[in-house]
């Protein structure tokens, strides 16, 4: 069966099919899904430099869609209207952020997720917010870092050219002259440590070598300096054995003069009984008499005893 087609049929056909490519085309330049339905999402700023139709959304560094409108209203607002192709769900707190991600690439609009557990629609707007760039910063300051330069500059100028009337050829004779000893200075200090240097090296040298003995004299040493230690480790912990010792020893002397003091046991009764101390005193002297009347006249002891008796 022949299907022959008019040249009217073909030309709508072709021009519907170059619609059907121009519309595909034009929502993938502008980052729009081809089959898909975005949420429309607007946001409004006070200014919106460097952002224009196409510009991209991010969120959390990841694109999620692009600018699809700009404009201004008649309160003098930015109306930027975006289109989102995510389904992450967006918060009612969110804000979106007109920034620049680096130096070179343009704006871009990045939106920071609320905390809110509502979320946006499509058709509903967000909060907006413009962040100044670097390059804007410098910008702004650039003027007021020029003056301040050139009012330095001038400053310096008029410093210089104070310091060049106060200088008068005197004085820059002196200073020539100061230079001058201060150089020749130098050159002789540079020459001494030049013929010096053999001395310096030797004096290097014999202090290393000093070092290398006393090294050496501290680890033959070392073995007798442990064995020293511990020797006094030793009598340290015999000395502590003594105290420990003495302190009780002191400890029953005071308990012993104690009992004297209280005039407990014979040597207590007699250093605090006076009556006790002169029986003693009185016994004392009569064995000192009949020891004298024994050497004296012994015959007077022993004429009553006989020898049977005493041994």
């Amino acid at each position: 069966m022949n299907f022959n087609m008019s040249n009217e049929v073909k030309v709508g056909l072709t021009v519907f099919l170059a619609l059907v490519v121009a519309i595909i085309g034009f929502r993938f330049m502008r980052d729009i899904p081809v089959f898909s339905r975005s949420m429309v999402v607007t946001a409004e700023f006070e200014k919106a430099d460097g952002i224009a139709s196409g510009s991209l959304v991010y969120v959390k560094g990841v694109r999620v869609g692009s600018v699809r409108s700009v404009s201004l209203t008649e309160d003098l607002v930015v109306n930027v209207n975006m289109a989102l192709d995510t389904e992450i769900p967006i918060p009612k707190e969110s804000v979106a952020v007109l920034t620049s991600l680096s130096i070179v690439e343009g704006k871009s609009i990045v939106i920071e997720l609320g905390s809110s557990d509502n979320y946006i629609e499509s058709g509903d707007s967000i909060e907006g917010r413009y962040a100044e760039s670097m390059m804007e910063v410098i910008g702004e300051k650039g003027t007021e870092i020029g003056d301040d330069v050139s009012g330095t500059l001038s400053e310096l100028n008029s410093f210089l050219k104070q310091l060049n009337s106060t200088l008068d050829d005197s004085t820059r004779e002196n200073i020539d002259r100061t230079v001058e000893g201060a150089m020749k200075t130098a050159t002789s200090l540079s020459e001494m440590l030049e013929n010096k240097q053999s001395d310096i090296e030797d004096a290097i040298g014999a202090g290393s070598s000093m070092l290398q003995q006393l090294d050496t004299l501290s680890r033959d040493t070392r073995p007798r300096v442990d064995s020293l230690m511990v020797a006094l480790e030793k009598n340290l912990r015999d000395l502590e054995s003594l105290q420990v010792r003495m302190e009780s020893a002191t400890a029953n002397l005071d308990q012993i003069l104690e009992k004297i003091n209280n005039g407990e046991g014979t040597l207590g009764r007699l250093v605090n009984d006076s009556s006790m101390y002169e029986n003693v005193d009185s016994l004392t002297i009569e064995l000192n008499a009949l020891i004298r009347g024994i050497n004296e006249d012994p015959g007077r002891y022993l004429k009553n005893m006989s020898v049977i008796e005493i041994f």
